[in-house]
């Protein structure tokens, strides 16, 4: 059965508005060295700090010669001298100023007693196959924009350019508090009434991904004044604070009123399930996110909301994922005004794919968690029958499938 709607309930995209007007950012830039700066956003535009070549380079692998010595044509060059008449230029290398012209050593024949042969259909042209100072790259030339997430073709660009340090928006710092008296940590043996604390690795590794520092704390007792402590503590050592758990009506879900008395509650229960029952607010100019307990609701709170709160502090834009377009074998059927996560089975078929949900509550764990793909509803239909074509991001590579 379907729970009933809540039209009041904000979505997302009002409650992410809400929140960056009541949250002001303090964007922190540190200098780190290039080797280390893989995957981290440039807080500059960063341009080159000389000129390549610095004079000139052959273009290719060769020998250089004078011109002049071409001029009426060539010349009889098998008793010429290295160093005096001719001399080697490979690819990028700079050579004796001497020499003005870059023959290509296909052209060309080495002979055992220093001398060379020329091949009859070479045609010899003033300054051929020499790149001039800065032809490849020019002192000022915009090596990475502001904003740029570095590949590690970046780094090549910068060390190229003479960078060896560049500025950074430092990693937010995020700290995740799982609460729950019936948490135990992974690796203890379950008895009746415990559950094991998987959030604690799904989160990490998601802020890892998303560029942020996580701080995972240790599983807080359902006890106020404890969670109070490891807030206040949270809140002195981190950017940004999510607490898993105790979001909901449960006879232990007091975490929303901790925050409605700590700080400005942006919202409790937002129109996008599962996970539903999100609260979110800030204390002192930190967002501090109480996302749902079980796994899946947890993931997606850590995917619409968290990720867009990191991405703020690190000043890049929303990223989409690879996407494919999926006929579905099964109806999707839930209330309007809802955007539901839809978890999603994928098949490779001769004519496309063909996938169908997997329900929260008539799925197992595994089977949302592991999913290869997501289909986010439209709030305004209500049902997408079977039969119909559906865009479904990809949360495995392709290949996969």
């Amino acid at each position: 059965m379907i729970e009933r709607h809540n039209k009041r309930w904000p979505s997302k995209k009002e409650v992410l508005d809400k929140l960056f007007l009541e949250w002001k950012p303090e964007i922190t830039i540190e200098s780190i060295a290039v080797e280390k700066a893989l995957g981290r956003v440039a807080a500059e535009d960063v341009c080159s700090c000389h000129n390549i070549p610095v004079v000139r380079a052959s273009s290719m692998d060769g020998i250089a010669v004078r011109f002049k010595d071409f001029e009426a044509g060539n010349p009889d060059t098998e008793n010429w001298i290295y160093g005096q008449d001719y001399v080697r230029a490979d690819t990028g290398d700079d050579f004796d100023d001497r020499f003005d012209t870059v023959i290509a050593i296909e052209g060309v024949t080495l002979l055992s007693e220093g001398g060379i042969l020329i091949s009859e259909n070479v045609e010899v042209k003033k300054g051929m196959n020499i790149r001039p100072c800065g032809s490849m790259l020019k002192e000022g030339d915009l090596l990475v924009k502001q904003w740029t997430k570095l590949t590690p073709s970046d780094l090549s660009a910068l060390v190229m350019g003479g960078v060896t340090e560049i500025k950074v928006t430092k990693k937010p710092t995020v700290a995740f508090l799982p609460t729950g008296s019936e948490l135990v940590a992974p690796g203890t043996k379950l008895t009746r009434g415990k559950n094991i604390d998987s959030n604690s690795i799904l989160v990490k590794k998601m802020l890892h991904e998303m560029g942020a520092d996580p701080i995972c704390y240790p599983i807080v007792e359902d006890d106020p004044e404890k969670l109070e402590k490891e807030l206040d503590n949270a809140l002195e050592w981190s950017d940004v604070v999510i607490i898993n758990g105790g979001s909901s009506k449960g006879g232990e879900d007091f975490n929303a009123d901790l925050l409605k008395k700590k700080g400005t509650v942006i919202c409790h229960n937002v129109s996008a399930a599962p996970g539903r029952p999100i609260c979110i607010a800030v204390i002192d100019n930190k967002p501090v996110i109480n996302v749902p307990g079980p796994a899946i609701a947890c993931f997606y709170s850590m995917d619409w909301c968290v990720r867009e709160v990191v991405n703020r502090l690190l000043c890049q834009k929303k990223r989409t994922r690879k996407t494919i377009t999926l006929e579905l074998s099964e109806d999707i059927t839930y209330h309007p005004g809802m955007e539901i996560l839809c978890k999603m089975e994928i098949h490779k078929t001769e004519d496309g794919y063909v996938g169908r949900q997997t329900p929260f509550r008539a799925s197992t764990v595994v089977e949302n968690l592991t999913a290869p793909g997501v289909f986010i509803t439209d709030p305004g239909l209500g049902c997408h029958p079977k039969g119909s074509k559906v865009e479904v991001e990809l949360l495995r590579e392709e290949e996969e499938l």
